[in-house]
């Protein structure tokens, strides 16, 4: 998602709290929206150039967002801790209420002394030692942690902590939404006081994760926002904290899109944060680790580009889509990693959870339809074997795309290796089948993974939808006959005989005649007869059409029997 320099938006980070409540976000939204340098003579807030150390106690305001009214409000608040890198101010109406002395005292050691990684670094040395410096707009050489009661939409509702770019900004700006907009002018860290009171752990996660949006932000103030939430969650992870809300989320919700995060809801939103994090930790396992998270962050190149190009300048090149294909195996396969040997490319070196394929099936027949694939999700469909005498299993997919649709199979043999390859669409209806006669004897599982991988930004937000089928047994050969009648011109007929004795399977023919379908998954007749089985399909052409141009398929479901040109 691309705006404009002066684009008025927050980076906001909403969480479960404890308790199980909901969650609000309106950083899409307020990504989108523009806003209006008005005149710099018009009054904002007071300006700090070259600002002097601040005693304790020293009293200011801040404009702060409403997110509930979405409009701007003025608090008060105070100085009431001043660190090597933080000044901590507390809103006034929170003093004393949901924040002491010691809940203070325990963030500014966070921020500047000690974290579960490394009880001799805070979160500002780990973060600026491997992304670099902070934006300093206000020239004190601090970053304000501004802790205040986030007006959010309702009980529900808990925005965590926000970074406002716009507090980078000087002047008096107008939004379209929101009306007049006020800047801090100084880098604020915006955290919530009544998030899981009085347990403030809680927030040093929040201030890692906003810290590096103030980073980011200087390097690329134009990031698309999944590439930065992804980011801003791995510093919370270089920080030692855990990410196990989101990490579930993306366990429970695992077909969301990376980069398409404009029809999140609120179910799914954590789960875009969890997708987008471990795309990040899955780059520091395999591409470089840190220092590649680091390049990818101070790249001012945003989204794809940003990412690949990064990965180029390390000597770590490799197109997206193939990244995205190894990623989603990753993810699936995390259900299989007791049960096989999968190669290092296709694992984390760090634990992550078990990601469950979004359907799994051990009757057959099956078939799904109608199965909605968002741009850069990626689905999985496993296939368990139904009995101990299984022999064979017939597989199908078929969607409206030809192309940029990326379908990856992993067998599990009964040796305990795990072999993955890709199923290609052979046909320019996005047709893909395939004929595993090893299924129940020496494979014992199969998953199949979908996804749609368009890099082009002008069509990110497009999906796709698809219908699949699975068949007990082995499709086994086909030999196909094209019969002109002997009697009645104009009348044909399609005969398949399958290299099996007993055979009682429904197939269709489709005939196209000058991308016109003349017919459409005709069902064939079944005859039975002795020791032969034989489909058949008689049908009548009218004397203008040319047989030399109608092409003819006949298919199992969405499997392709065989296929060919009438007169070929």
């Amino acid at each position: 998602m691309r705006y404009t320099i002066l684009t008025f938006f927050f980076l906001t980070l909403t969480l479960f709290s404890q308790t199980g409540e909901a969650f609000r976000c309106g950083t899409t939204f307020l990504k989108q929206e523009k806003v209006h340098r008005r005149s710099p003579e018009v009054a904002t807030a007071p300006a700090q150039p070259n600002a002097p150390a601040r005693p304790i106690g020293f009293k200011r305001p801040f404009f702060a967002i409403d997110f509930a009214r979405k409009q701007q409000y003025t608090i008060n608040a105070t100085l009431r801790e001043s660190g090597t890198h933080c000044d901590i101010y507390v809103e006034d109406a929170e003093w004393q209420e949901n924040i002491n002395p010691i809940t203070v005292q325990l963030i500014q050691i966070a921020f500047d002394e000690a974290t579960p990684a490394d009880p001799r670094r805070g979160i500002y040395d780990i973060l600026t030692d491997n992304f670099g410096q902070p934006p300093d707009v206000d020239a004190n050489q601090k970053v304000i942690l501004l802790l205040l009661n986030i007006r959010d939409v309702g009980d529900r509702h808990t925005t965590v902590g926000y970074f406002m770019p716009l507090d980078q900004e000087r002047g008096l700006l107008h939004h379209p939404t929101l009306g007049p907009l006020h800047s801090n002018e100084a880098d604020i860290l915006y955290l919530n006081t009544n998030y899981r009171s009085p347990n403030f752990d809680a927030l040093q996660p929040v201030i890692a994760h906003e810290l590096q949006h103030l980073i980011h932000w200087k390097h690329s103030p134009r990031e698309e926002i999944w590439v930065d939430e992804g980011c801003a969650d791995y510093a919370t992870f270089l920080c030692g904290y855990n990410l196990n809300q989101h990490l579930t989320a993306f366990q429970n919700a695992p077909h969301i899109s990376l980069t398409d995060w404009s029809q999140m809801s609120q179910t799914h939103l954590l789960a875009h944060y969890g997708a987008a994090f471990l795309f990040m930790l899955y780059l520091n396992d395999h591409y470089g680790g840190r220092q590649t998270i680091a390049a990818i962050v101070k790249n001012r190149l945003d989204g794809i580009v940003g990412v690949t190009h990064s990965l180029t300048a390390r000597g770590k090149p490799g197109k997206f889509s193939d990244i995205f294909a190894d990623w989603k195996v990753a993810n699936y396969l995390s259900t299989w990693r007791t049960l096989g040997t999968l190669g290092k490319q296709l694992m984390y070196n760090t634990p992550v959870p078990t990601i469950k394929p979004l359907f799994s099936h051990r009757a057959y027949p099956v078939a799904g339809k109608n199965k909605t694939l968002a741009n850069f999700a990626a689905h999985a469909i496993e296939y368990k074997v139904a009995t101990a005498g299984q022999a064979g299993l017939t597989f199908s997919f078929a969607t409206q795309r030809n192309a940029n649709v990326d379908i990856k199979v992993a067998y599990l043999k009964n040796t305990g290796d795990i072999l993955v390859e890709s199923l290609p669409i052979k046909t320019l209806d996005g047709i893909a089948s395939l004929d595993i006669p090893k299924f129940g004897t020496s494979v014992q599982r199969m998953m199949i993974m979908p996804s749609l991988q368009i890099e082009n930004q002008s069509f990110s937000q497009q999906s796709i939808t698809y219908n699949y089928n699975a068949f007990e047994g082995s499709l086994g050969t086909y030999t196909t006959h094209i019969l002109p009648n002997p009697i009645h011109p104009n009348y044909w007929e399609l005969i398949a005989v399958p290299s099996e004795t007993t055979v009682a399977q429904a197939f269709t023919v489709t005939l196209t005649y000058q991308n016109r379908k003349l017919y459409d998954e005709e069902p064939m007749v079944y005859i039975q007869s002795k020791n032969k089985a034989v489909y058949r399909y008689a049908f009548h052409l009218e004397p203008e059409i040319e047989t030399a141009d109608i092409e003819w398929r006949i298919m199992r479901a969405e499997t392709i029997i065989d296929e060919g040109v009438l007169e070929e």
